[in-house]
């Protein structure tokens, strides 16, 4: 006989309603393991959601500062090449992207431990000044400002879309825009922004004659630069406004104008300088209004995005955490209902089985008269009747001995 080990759980041992229990935890268990799963999916939805609105939020406070640092190297471009009037406006333009680099700051010090940009932060930080203050040649104002813009703001914002995982987002409406608003349209700005300077540059400082070959081949890269970088923001945005009707809706508008006032600078650039055999000094402040314009349009983009964007995010946390409170909540009452019907299963089985052993006791210990108060036609109903059999034929055989003994007397 295999000998029982001291201190181990012999189950047959156990009582029916701590069996029934036991059952019931062993099958709780798939169901919370699932629920755990189901927990930790919607738990990294929602977390995806939270952090690419964090991320599009930095994104935000990147913008205004990239357009603040494109202008002022305009403003520079223009002032060095013989513009003193747009000394005051570069002054406050460099002060304006004080401002700006101020909020970019204050948004990394809430999201840059995440995100992983303190480095790239700090360049910007250091490199402003610098660039901000040099007036040793236009062309070496030029190369500063886009170092700063190369180095510093496009890896900005390309590792904001990456840490904040803006670059992973599930649906291709939203992801589309995103890249669209991070890769495409910063760019965009820039081959524009470059086209406004160094055409502005060239207007101002070749007047009465026509454009060297080197601003023309510069300027036409710088268009067609734009034109690519245009196409595929373009297309981004078309994919996303012909799956989702919020997006249609709120960036249609602004595409097109944008597109319409990028076409009139494009058209511009071509007609006063590119084709033009004499430049006038009289075009110099127009064009580069109408660069601003075009830049400035492109960049609206991102702000009447992004209040979509929140919204598809916060819709989409939301969603998450209905479904997993939906959920679980039908997992809790599948749990509830298991136990409560095991609760009822032991006590309809435990109840008369006490009973039984009680009776059974009883008649052990010579009350043959005991009531045997259980019935029914299951197992425990035929055991009651076995035992009323039985008392009945303990009674019989007691009363035949006794007649036999009483015979013998």
């Amino acid at each position: 006989m295999r000998r029982k080990l001291p201190g181990s759980l012999n189950f047959a041992n156990l009582g029916i309603s701590t069996k029934l229990g036991l059952i019931v935890a062993v099958l709780a268990l798939p169901i919370a393991a699932l629920m755990f799963v189901q927990y930790q999916q919607q738990s990294d939805e929602r977390a995806q959601a939270e952090s690419e609105a964090d991320g599009l939020e930095y994104v935000a406070s990147v913008i205004p500062f990239l357009r603040e640092v494109q202008l002022h190297r305009g403003l520079v471009q223009r002032y060095l090449n013989g513009d003193v009037n747009s000394e005051a406006n570069m002054k406050q333009t460099a002060a304006a992207a004080d401002s700006a680099l101020a909020t970019l700051n204050a948004t990394d010090g809430k999201f840059g431990g995440d995100f992983r940009t303190e480095s790239l932060v700090q360049f910007l930080n250091t490199e402003w000044p610098k660039v901000r203050d040099l007036r040793t040649s236009a062309s070496e104002s030029n190369d500063a400002h886009t170092r700063l813009i190369e180095e510093g703001v496009f890896p900005l914002l390309s590792t904001v879309s990456i840490e904040s995982r803006l670059a992973l987002d599930p649906d291709i409406d939203s992801r589309s825009v995103i890249v669209a608003l991070t890769d495409s349209l910063p760019r965009l700005t820039e081959a524009l922004s470059q086209m406004r300077s160094y055409g502005t540059a060239a207007l101002i400082s070749r007047k009465g004659m026509s454009a060297t070959d080197e601003q023309k081949r510069f300027l036409t890269a710088q268009a067609g630069l734009a034109a690519a970088h245009a196409d595929a923001l373009e297309r981004s945005l078309e994919t996303a406004m012909a799956t989702n009707p919020a997006f249609e809706e709120s960036l249609r508008p602004i595409v097109q104008r944008s597109s319409t006032t990028r076409g009139v600078f494009a058209d511009n650039t071509t007609t006063n300088i590119l084709d033009a055999t004499m430049l006038a000094t009289t075009a110099a402040e127009t064009y580069f209004l109408l660069g601003g314009s075009a830049i400035d349009l492109s960049n609206e983009l991102l702000v009447d995005a992004q209040e979509t964007l929140d919204a598809e995010f916060q819709a989409r946390s939301d969603a998450a955490q209905q479904e997993f409170l939906f959920y679980g909540g039908v997992a809790a009452m599948i749990i509830a209902v298991a136990l409560i019907l095991a609760v009822v299963v032991s006590t309809t089985i435990t109840r008369p089985i006490k009973h039984l052993a009680e009776v059974a006791d009883r008649i052990s210990l010579g009350e043959l008269g005991v009531e045997i108060d259980v019935e029914g036609n299951n197992e425990v109903g035929q055991l009651a009747e076995s035992l009323r059999r039985m008392q009945s034929s303990l009674r019989s055989a007691i009363e035949r001995l006794r007649q036999r003994r009483n015979a013998a007397a």
